[in-house]
């Protein structure tokens, strides 16, 4: 898995009942080290756009950005994901 994409999932798991926008999570995302590129907003977005259409994340309703947050399916997907990569 993408170092990218593995802070993006151990973004979202630090706090599972969080909601987010794209704009929040790409700005949230850790930079573990230095010379490590933070993930663009475009790779979040992506990223956010598959969680959706998986069913990992779940639109919260009347906002006026895409906001959306963790399902329990989610958690417990990118829980597994992450712990079989290490």
């Amino acid at each position: 898995m993408a170092g990218k994409r593995r802070r993006i999932y151990a973004t979202l798991l630090a706090d599972p009942t969080r909601t987010w926008t794209v704009r929040e999570l790409a700005a949230t995302v850790d930079t573990p080290t230095e010379g490590t590129i933070r993930p663009s907003e475009g790779t979040v977005r992506d990223t956010f756009n598959v969680l959706l259409a998986d069913g990992h994340l779940r639109q919260v309703p009347h906002r006026r950005s895409l906001t959306a947050m963790l399902t329990d399916h989610g958690r417990q997907a990118l829980t597994n994901l992450l712990s079989s990569a290490t």
